[in-house]
């Protein structure tokens, strides 16, 4: 790979105790973090078939166990000690880079397990002529599930929920270009019940497919709806 065509992958990940909160009505604290460990594994071994690719990855966190397993990946870890967010800490990633190479990156969420190699080609390729941004929008909120631009810096970062518009009008406004990775696959956030059914929908060989099919995710979301229909049942009787 020539200095002219590298891309890093950056992969931004919170603490594995307080993540996916909004699971809560379906899964325990512990399985919660399980999850969070096992996608951010996913994540890791979709990059590690992409070395031809990608010049490397850079994980950055706050968490000691997610720095020590992305270490154990040959990821370069970049410590987040302030843990101001998404954005804050995905610029610590691209400070971390040496950017007179006119360097690529990809700004990968670490909850995206069914991220696969055909995926990650698909965004190095949008991004190998210089001055260019690509991204798949989240499906739910229009945030932005994967972001690939060069340079590294080319726009202000604005992920979290519509943030797919404020990239889209930051690159026309840096006179880039910008365009849509069509991954459909990629635009499906699992940070709700609902978006867990329609994960395993995917079939995905991850070990997060694996995992919520042990604990019989399945049945227990069956549960949840059985439950707020009887509550709504109730609810309107009582009115």
């Amino acid at each position: 790979m020539s200095d002219e065509t590298r891309v890093w992958a950056i992969v931004p990940v919170k603490r594995f105790s307080t993540a996916k909160s909004r699971l809560a009505s379906v899964l325990a604290p512990v399985e919660r973090a399980e999850l969070a460990r096992l996608m951010f594994e996913d994540v890791l071994g979709a990059l590690a078939l992409c070395k031809e690719y990608l010049a490397g990855q850079i994980v950055v966190t706050s968490d000691d166990c997610v720095a020590a397993l992305a270490s154990s990946r040959g990821a370069v870890v970049v410590s987040d000690t302030a843990d101001n967010g998404i954005n804050a800490a995905v610029r610590l990633a691209i400070h971390h880079i040496d950017r007179s190479h006119d360097d690529g990156v990809i700004v990968v969420p670490s909850d995206i397990p069914q991220l696969s190699l055909d995926g990650i080609a698909k965004a190095v390729a949008a991004i190998a002529a210089p001055r260019r941004l690509a991204v798949v929008p989240a499906t739910e909120d229009g945030g932005t599930n994967l972001l690939a631009c060069r340079p590294a810096d080319a726009v202000p970062l604005s992920f979290g929920p519509c943030s797919f518009d404020q990239h889209w009008r930051a690159a026309i406004r840096a006179g880039i270009t910008p365009y849509v990775l069509d991954i459909p696959e990629l635009g499906l956030d699992i940070d709700r019940p609902e978006n867990l059914r329609a994960f395993l929908s995917l079939k995905s060989q991850t070990r997060t497919h694996a995992f919520l099919s042990a604990i019989h995710i399945t049945k227990r979301l069956e549960q949840r709806s059985h439950r707020n229909t009887q509550q709504l049942g109730r609810a309107a009787a009582g009115a």
